[in-house]
């Protein structure tokens, strides 16, 4: 029997062949099984990231905001959005505003873009300005330092005294930024805030006399207050954002050092995260806190008196609604 062996080493290189393509073959679904596991292990990383991102904003930097839910907006293999749902509450009355965007990526952890900073324009012939949400035009109530005055240049914005100008908005329900001329304990709002109006900001201010209004807007730290105005003071159960709740002083006590260890934002040579630090840092509990500011929201006929008030220094008008006939305010 004569073998040709040309056929056999032919059939041989075609087995190895096959072999070898074989093993790549393998080896390439394993390498993409294992590149796509750890890209998904990364995002969901990433995602739990930009929840806490969330989380820190919604504790300190939504100044009568409520969040109702954070979702994927977008869900692609390597870039994906956070988005958050959002509301204010306007004495009783549920408005939305805008979302909160956050993107995150396998590498990075952010906000969505520059464009949730707010837009400034001026609104009058004098030197005040108003703030705009950049997505949906809504108007922002504005906060306004007092130890800033003495230093303020002469092109600066002036403070504003915007309550006053409810009286010709009729049935309706709005929210106003209220500045203080010195900064008062919880108690002391307590007491001074007459009860037809609802608290539901407090505004921590700031350390610094360098920050003007404009130096801040879009960028003001606080706490949310409880559908009833209050703050409490229950030591924090643990560090996790997800145990925080947004009323709780203590809680906010960590959201503020979460976002100082974590976040930078500078105007005018200052970071307003270690500013805020700053004061936390003086007053460490709610007893011993005291605040620059509140938003309150209620009638329109009760918040007119507040530019009479000796403690005030200036207010602002964020939202409002049309009172409607079968939804009572709160206050």
């Amino acid at each position: 029997m004569i073998v040709n062996f040309d056929n056999v080493i032919k059939r041989e290189k075609r087995k190895q062949r096959l072999v070898t393509s074989g093993i790549l073959l393998v080896a390439v679904v394993l390498i993409l099984g294992v590149g796509v596991t750890a890209v998904k292990q990364r995002m969901a990383s990433q995602y739990r990231a930009a929840q806490k991102v969330a989380m820190i904003t919604d504790m300190i930097e939504s100044p009568n905001v409520t969040s109702t839910s954070h979702y994927l907006a977008e869900s692609g293999l390597f870039n994906r959005r956070l988005k958050s749902d959002r509301f204010k509450n306007i004495d009783g009355y549920l408005v939305k505003t805008a979302p909160l965007e956050i993107n995150f990526s396998l590498f990075s952890v952010g906000y969505g873009g520059g464009t949730q900073l707010p837009i400034t324009v001026p609104i009058s012939k004098t030197k005040t300005i108003g703030a705009f949400n950049r997505e949906n035009g809504e108007k922002l109530p504005l906060f306004f330092n007092p130890k800033h005055e003495a230093i303020k240049k002469s092109n600066e914005a002036d403070i504003t005294h915007e309550s006053r100008t409810l009286a010709d908005l009729q049935k309706h329900v709005a929210e106003v930024a209220i500045s203080f001329k010195e900064p008062m304990t919880y108690a002391e709002i307590q007491n001074k805030i007459p009860d037809n109006l609802l608290i539901n900001w407090y505004w921590l201010g700031m350390a610094s006399n360098k920050l003007s209004v404009t130096d801040t807007i879009g960028k003001v730290i606080g706490i949310n207050a409880n559908e009833i105005g209050q703050l409490t003071d229950t030591p924090g159960k643990s560090g996790r954002p997800t145990d925080w709740t947004s009323h709780n002083y203590p809680d906010f006590v960590a959201a503020v050092q979460a976002a100082a260890a974590t976040r930078k934002f500078n105007s005018s040579g200052i970071d307003i995260y270690q500013d805020a630090l700053q004061q936390i840092k003086t007053y460490p509990t709610l007893k011993q806190a005291k605040f620059s500011g509140i938003i309150v929201s209620g009638r329109t006929e009760n918040l007119v008196q507040l530019d009479s008030q000796a403690y005030i220094y200036a207010t602002n008008v964020g939202l409002d609604a049309e009172i409607l006939p079968y939804i009572a305010p709160t206050k």
